[in-house]
């Protein structure tokens, strides 16, 4: 006798599923840093109330502290889409196992018995308790802007705030117009002199801000670091559609505007419109635009291509041989015995080349390769895998180009991808200019 069986729908799994792939999807396309609605809020946000000056304890060739005057403090604005990358590293991997729970339990299943009974069989409830946990690739702090910074600023008492910790308004997400609303906020009501450290669409931001008060230059903004600001907009946004970006955006509670605003065409209309009280503000506020380049080494096909290559090399060969040659002397009469016999061997010493050989090869892949190549190669920009180093001059300010490395390298670690810059030269990297700045500040020659 058959009986009707139904199993538990999951309508939770591929919901949160669906939300994790359109967190990876936008910030693939997107730049760079950090998460005001996340839940794990960083220690020590907002500052530690010292002020740096001895060696620090980031690790080997950590750079020497920072000296703060009284009442100021280093702020940093995060670039576009910085919010979801934190989410990404923060809270993905539990997202991920509740997920997978949910779909197993799922799997319960009920049989409708005669007589109006019924019977409950928990093989999903059994199944989801003995799922092996997954982990992500991704270190604690990994993909988060900014987090190396603020942990070493915190090791050596240097004051400090993260806009997106104190600024329920901002957000990575949003357009240009409503981030400087955010900010003209925070610093119309701030106490402390601000030295500002921006990244990447948070410089476009800071920029609008500063340009709608010049009553705030000078105090409480006494000096301004832009990293890696596509002043003159980015070709990658360029090659985005503005129906795909309002969808796309507004699905995780953010603004297509923002792409728009992002865009070469835009930029080129708002710099030309602000030329003048451009040079005013830098005029005023000491401020330097750094920039970096690199050139990927391959594409993901030539990847590919080198990664199979380093597992079915002449070793891997040879290998193979000596285990056919072995099966064979063991049975010579049984040809079927001896194919499927070293077939099993091959594929597990396969599986054992790919597993040792996988982190390795990952780790030659840069996160921004792709946009990189086509910068170079197609359009003959030098660049950074997305904002050209050109887009980042800003009139009046000072141009410094940074150590080899790609958009993230300033800000972020993006483990187990390729690393340009260590922990390190990042914090060495943003003490050196912040000092620049306020030598600037204080009229000192460099």
């Amino acid at each position: 006798m058959s009986y009707p069986v139904r199993m538990v729908s999951s309508v939770r799994f591929w919901g949160a599923l669906g939300l994790c792939l359109a967190v990876t999807t936008l910030g693939l396309a997107g730049c760079s840093e950090s998460f005001a609605g996340c839940s794990c809020k960083r220690a020590g946000a907002g500052g530690a109330g010292g002020v740096g000056g001895s060696a620090g304890t980031a690790g080997a060739g950590a750079p020497l502290g920072i000296t703060l005057a009284k009442g100021q403090e280093v702020l940093f604005i995060g670039g576009f889409m910085s919010e979801l990358y934190e989410e990404l590293s923060v809270n993905l991997e539990d997202e991920i196992n509740a997920a997978l729970q949910d779909s197993a339990r799922a799997l319960n299943v009920h049989i409708d018995l005669p007589l109006d009974k019924s019977i409950d069989i928990p093989i999903g409830d059994t199944i989801a308790n003995a799922l092996r946990r997954v982990d992500l690739p991704i270190a604690h702090g990994g993909f988060v802007s900014f987090y190396t910074q603020m942990r070493y600023f915190d090791t050596q008492r240097i004051r400090y705030q993260n806009l997106s910790d104190v600024s329920a308004s901002f957000d990575t997400a949003e357009s240009v117009d409503h981030n400087a609303a955010a900010i003209l906020a925070f610093l119309r009501s701030t106490d402390k002199q601000i030295i500002i450290v921006s990244h990447s669409k948070g410089g476009l931001d800071t920029l609008d801000a500063l340009l709608d008060a010049p009553g705030l230059w000078g105090d409480p903004v006494i000096a301004w670091v832009a990293l890696q600001a596509p002043f003159h907009g980015s070709p990658v946004a360029d090659s985005t559609f503005s129906t795909a970006n309002d969808f796309l955006l507004d699905a995780v509670g953010g603004n297509g505007q923002s792409v728009e605003d992002l865009k070469t065409s835009t930029r080129a209309l708002y710099m030309d419109a602000h030329k003048g009280r451009i040079a005013a503000l830098t005029a005023r506020i000491p401020t330097i635009s750094a920039y970096s380049t690199y050139q990927a080494s391959g594409t993901v096909t030539g990847f590919a291509s080198t990664f199979a290559s380093s597992i079915f090399n002449a070793g891997l060969v040879s290998q193979i041989t000596q285990i056919v040659l072995k099966n064979y002397r063991d049975t010579p009469r049984d040809l079927a015995r001896v194919v499927t016999a070293s077939t099993s061997a091959a594929i597990s010493l396969i599986r054992q080349r790919v597993t040792s050989a996988l982190g390795e090869a990952v780790a030659s892949i840069g996160l921004m390769d792709l946009t990189n190549v086509y910068m170079t190669a197609v359009l003959n920009l030098p660049n950074d895998g997305l904002v050209p180093s050109e887009s980042t001059k800003l009139e009046g300010a000072a141009h410094r180009e940074l150590a080899l490395g790609d958009h993230a390298s300033p800000v972020m670690d993006v483990d187990p991808l390729k690393n340009f810059w260590s922990e390190a030269e990042r914090n060495g990297v943003t003490i050196g200019l912040i000092r620049e700045v306020q030598m600037r500040a204080a009229g000192e020659t460099e």
